[in-house]
C-alpha cells in the first residue's frame, strides 16, 4: 500500500530509446520467430496509441509515483513529461485538488473511479480554476500482483463553464420571474414592498429597505432646491441584525435625504450608488444622519448600494441594501443583478403605488361624505357603518344617507354606484346630492327616484345605482318605501318578529327605464329597520338568496341599542369577507306625541314670524 514502507515498484514501461533498440536488434536477428515479431509489432502500436491519445495518460506505481506520462497531460499540467517521472502528485501539481486518497482506494479495492478535479497547473498562471475529468484502474499481473494505478484525463473545464453560464442564466431568469411575480401579485403597497425586501434578505444582503416617494412631502423629486422625503414601507434583515438595526428606520416613517445627497442623486440618474469600501465620509453620505451613520458603523456594515425604483420616466422610490460582518463586500456583478431585480418589481409597485394613492382618495371622500352631518326627524335613531373591501380590491360608490323632512318624517337613503374607484365615488357623492336636494321638496320616494333619474339622464352620469328609499313616519307609524335595484330591507316589530320586505324593484338609476312604485307598510314604535348593500349579503362562493336568508334570520333583539345590533349583523353576516364594499344602515323609531305640526317644517335655525317666514 503506498506510504513509506512499500517499496517502488520495479520499472514496468520501456523508454523510447529501449523500445527502438529492441526494434533493431528483431531486424538484425536471425531465426526470430513470428510471434516475436508481432508482439514487438503489437508493442509498438501500443506505445504509438499512449504516445499520441489526445487524453491525458498516466500511469503511476504503487507508491503514487509517475512511471509514465504521455504529451497531452505534460502538456495539461504545465509540468515537462520528465519532470513528473518518479514524483507524486501534490509533488508536481500542489495547487492542483488532492487525488491521492481516491487512488489510494482504487490501488486498495481495484474498483474503477471516475471523478472530476478542479484546480489550477503551472500553466495557468493566476487564471481561474480549471476542471478535469479523470479516469483511474488498478494495473495488474495476470497472476494478480499490483503494479500501480493507470489514469486517463480530459479536461472539461469549457463544457463545465458552460454549464455553470447555463446554470447562472436560469437561476437569474427564475429569480427575476419571482420578483415580478411576487411584487405584482398584489395591489397592497405593503406586501408589494415586503415581497422585494424577503427577496433581498438573506440572498443577497443582510439588511434591506424598501422606500417610496412621498408626493406630499417632496415637490420636485429630485430637485436641488428641496429635500427628498420617502416614506418607509418595508425592512428585512438577517435575525443577527433584526434587533441591533432597528435605530436605522422603522416601517412608516419619514426619511428625509438632503438637497443633493446621494439618495437625491440615485433617483435624478436612475443609477445605482455602490460603496464597496466605504470611508467615514462615504458612510455620513451613505446614511442621512449623523447618528444613523455612527449606528451603520457600529453595526459593521461594509458595503451598500442604493438603487432606484423607476418605470419608464416614472420615480417610484428607493432600495437601501448593506451588508454587514462577515459577508463577502457587494459587487458589481451584485449590483447589476440587484438593479435588474428592482426594474423588474418597481413595476408591481408602481401599480401598488398608483392604486393605494386611489384608494385612499376614494376612501377619504366616500368618509368625507359619509361623516357629513345628518338630522332626523323626532322618534327616530339611526346608525350607519361603511366598511370598504378588503385588501386588494377598490373602494365603491356604496353610501348611507338620512335627512330630516317636514311633518316629522325621515327619510333613509341606502345606494350603490355601479364600479370602483374614485370615478365611483364621485358619481356616489352626485347621487348623493341629487337625492338630498330633491327630498326636501317633500315629495314621496317613488317621485324622489323618479325625478332622480331624470336627473341622472340629464347630467349624463356615466354610472348606474341602484337605490332604496324609506320614508318613516313615527307619527303615523308607517314608513313608505321605493327601490331601484337594490336588495330588499329587513324590518324586525317590537314583538321580535323579523321580515325581509317584498318590494316592487324598479331598474337601477341612470338606465332610463324608470316607472317607480311606493309601498306603505306598518311601523310600529320600537321598530328597527335594517337597510344595507348587496356586499353585505353576496359572495362568489356562494348564491345571493343564501345571503338574503341569512339576513332574514338574524338573531336581531329590537330593543338592544343599535350599536349592538350593528355587531350583531356583522358577527353573522362577515362583510370582511366581501369582495366588495358595504353599508348598513339601522334605524328604529321611538314614540311621538301625537300633537298637530302647527308650525310646519323649517329649516334649522329659521322661525316663523306673522305672515311669512323669516330668518
Amino acid at each position: 500500500m503506498p506510504g513509506d514502507q512499500v517499496q517502488p515498484t520495479p520499472r514496468i514501461l520501456l523508454t523510447q530509446k529501449e523500445l527502438a533498440a529492441i526494434a533493431n536488434a528483431v531486424d538484425r536477428a536471425e531465426g526470430v520467430g513470428e510471434h516475436a515479431e508481432r508482439l514487438l509489432a503489437e508493442l509498438t502500436l501500443a506505445r504509438r496509441i499512449l504516445d499520441g491519445c489526445p487524453a491525458g495518460i498516466a500511469v503511476l506505481d504503487r507508491s503514487l509515483r509517475y512511471l509514465y506520462i504521455n504529451d497531452a497531460l505534460a502538456l495539461l499540467n504545465g509540468v515537462p513529461a520528465a519532470d513528473h517521472i518518479g514524483r507524486r502528485l501534490p509533488d508536481v501539481l500542489p495547487d492542483l485538488e488532492s487525488s491521492e486518497q481516491l487512488l489510494e482506494q482504487v490501488l486498495r479495492t481495484g474498483v474503477p473511479q471516475i471523478v472530476t478535479v478542479g484546480g489550477q497547473t503551472p500553466a495557468d498562471g493566476a487564471g481561474d480554476n480549471r476542471w478535469w475529468l479523470g479516469a483511474y484502474h488498478r494495473l495488474s499481473t495476470s497472476s494478480g500482483e499490483v503494479l500501480g494505478v493507470a489514469a486517463v484525463v480530459l479536461e472539461v473545464t469549457d463544457a463545465l463553464r458552460g454549464r455553470e453560464h447555463l446554470v447562472r442564466a436560469g437561476n437569474r431568469m427564475a429569480l427575476l420571474d419571482e420578483a415580478n411575480r411576487t411584487t405584482g401579485a398584489t395591489l397592497d403597497l405593503r406586501q408589494a414592498c415586503q415581497a422585494l425586501a424577503d427577496l433581498l434578505v438573506p440572498r443577497f444582503a443582510d439588511y434591506a429597505a424598501v422606500d417610496v416617494v412621498d408626493p406630499e412631502g417632496t415637490p420636485r423629486v429630485p430637485s436641488e432646491n428641496y429635500p427628498l422625503r420617502l416614506r418607509r414601507i418595508a425592512l428585512a434583515t438577517t435575525p443577527d441584525l433584526a434587533e441591533v438595526s432597528s435605530p436605522l428606520g422603522r416601517l412608516d416613517e419619514f426619511v428625509v435625504h438632503r438637497a443633493g445627497s446621494p439618495m437625491a442623486h440615485v433617483l435624478a440618474d436612475r443609477r445605482p450608488l455602490v460603496l464597496s469600501h466605504p470611508d467615514d465620509e462615504a458612510m455620513r453620505q451613505f446614511s442621512p444622519s449623523p447618528e444613523r451613520k455612527e449606528h451603520l458603523l457600529r453595526m459593521g456594515a461594509h458595503s451598500g448600494i442604493y438603487l432606484p425604483l423607476a418605470v419608464h420616466e416614472e420615480l417610484v422610490g428607493a432600495v437601501m441594501v448593506f451588508r454587514a460582518g462577515d459577508s463577502p463586500r457587494l459587487t458589481d456583478t451584485d449590483t447589476e443583478l440587484l438593479g435588474d431585480l428592482t426594474d423588474r418589481a418597481a413595476t408591481g409597485i408602481a401599480h401598488a403605488v398608483r392604486y393605494t394613492r386611489e384608494h385612499e382618495t376614494a376612501l377619504e371622500m366616500q368618509r368625507a361624505f359619509l361623516n357629513a352631518p345628518t338630522i332626523t326627524g323626532p322618534g327616530v335613531e339611526t346608525l350607519g357603518r361603511y366598511l370598504p373591501a378588503g385588501s386588494g380590491a377598490e373602494v365603491g360608490g356604496d353610501w348611507f344617507d338620512t335627512l330630516a323632512l317636514p311633518h316629522d318624517r325621515t327619510l333613509l337613503v341606502v345606494g350603490d354606484v355601479m364600479g370602483h374607484g374614485v370615478r365611483a365615488a364621485a358619481a356616489m357623492s352626485e347621487y348623493r346630492s341629487v337625492l338630498r336636494t330633491l327630498a326636501i321638496q317633500g315629495s314621496s320616494p317613488d317621485f324622489i327616484l323618479l325625478q332622480a333619474e331624470r336627473t341622472a339622464l340629464t347630467l349624463e352620469l356615466d354610472r348606474v345605482a341602484t337605490c332604496l328609499l324609506a320614508l318613516l313616519d313615527p307619527r303615523r307609524e308607517r314608513a313608505t318605501f321605493s327601490n331601484a335595484g337594490h336588495i330588499p330591507p329587513l324590518l324586525v316589530t317590537p314583538d321580535g318578529t323579523r321580515t325581509l320586505l317584498s318590494l316592487p324593484v324598479a331598474p337601477p338609476l341612470g338606465v332610463g327605464l324608470g316607472s317607480f312604485a311606493a309601498t306603505t307598510v306598518p311601523l310600529p314604535p320600537g321598530s328597527v329597520l335594517l337597510l344595507c348593500t348587496d356586499g353585505l349579503v353576496e359572495r362568489r362562493d356562494r348564491d345571493i338568496e343564501t345571503g338574503l336568508h341569512t339576513l332574514a334570520t338574524l338573531p336581531i333583539t329590537p330593543t338592544d341599542p343599535l350599536p349592538t345590533l350593528l355587531d350583531t349583523v356583522i358577527t353573522h353576516l362577515d362583510p370582511t369577507a366581501s369582495e366588495d364594499d358595504v353599508a348598513i344602515l339601522l334605524a328604529r323609531t321611538k314614540p311621538t306625541p301625537n300633537e298637530p305640526d302647527q308650525l310646519g317644517w323649517l329649516p334649522p335655525g329659521w322661525t316663523k314670524g306673522p305672515g311669512s317666514a323669516a330668518r
